[in-house]
């Protein structure tokens, strides 16, 4: 499935581009949505969006390489991964339906 960066974060793609520069680019892969990522994202419709976004951070966290993160925000460590994860899982919820995985609700 291709997987659109259109609608990426600035923050979220400068992590990326710092991991590659790197050479930690399998950290890129920790966090890049999958299906079954977005499988995650249907099992939490229902939930608001705010739950979901909270839910699927403290997934992706430990996952978010702390020192890079810290670099890219400008930020304490821990402050910088919660920030990364919660536009990570943003940008996974807006792939969710932009892909019709789930609806948004108005």
């Amino acid at each position: 499935m291709d997987i659109s960066t259109s609608s990426i974060d600035e923050l979220v793609l400068e992590y990326f581009r710092r991991l590659e520069e790197r050479g930690l680019g399998r950290w890129v892969d920790e966090v890049f949505p999958t299906s079954s990522r977005l499988d995650r994202v249907r099992e939490l419709a229902g939930r608001s969006a705010e739950d979901a976004v909270e839910a699927l951070a403290g997934e992706i966290a430990g996952k978010i390489v702390a020192e890079v993160a810290a670099e890219v925000v400008g930020a304490p460590a821990e402050t910088a991964v919660w920030l990364l994860a919660r536009r990570i899982a943003l940008w996974y919820l807006q792939l969710a339906v932009e892909l019709g995985v789930v609806r948004a609700r108005r």
